[in-house]
């Protein structure tokens, strides 16, 4: 019997890409997926029903509330909780406004499983800028 090390939630709006991430994390050795959300206000009405994984997986762009209105939430309400924004921008200053507000990681889009690996186990080690 193997021990679930660390427990995640994949949050966007795209239900094949969050379905394919959700499938290639659970493919990781001592990893488990929640739940999914569609936006980020989902994933906080997950997490105030006491759902709190440890490494949140989010999409930058979303409806409601965006990747990154909800790591500002994050950070204040549930700061123990790590999260990675995943996104299609490559912008050095877009990645180092969204670390500052909080954010453990970021992945492009199109990254390898190898870096959605590593940057699961890098956000669990890491302390945010902010802290």
């Amino acid at each position: 019997m193997s021990t679930v090390s660390i427990r995640l939630a994949v949050v966007d709006d795209h239900i094949l890409f969050r379905k394919g991430l959700r499938a290639l994390i659970s493919g990781f050795p001592g990893m488990e997926v929640l739940f999914e959300a569609g936006d980020g206000q989902e994933l906080l009405e997950h997490l105030d029903r006491g759902i709190i994984p440890d490494v949140i997986l989010m999409d930058l762009q979303m409806p409601v509330l965006d990747g990154l209105q909800t790591v500002r939430l994050l950070r204040t309400q549930y700061p123990q909780v790590r999260s990675i924004i995943i996104s299609m921008h490559d912008e050095p200053e877009l990645i180092d406004s969204l670390r500052a507000e909080g954010a453990h990681g970021y992945l492009l889009k199109n990254a390898s499983p190898e870096e959605v690996l590593g940057a699961i186990r890098q956000a669990m080690t890491t302390v945010p800028l902010s802290a």
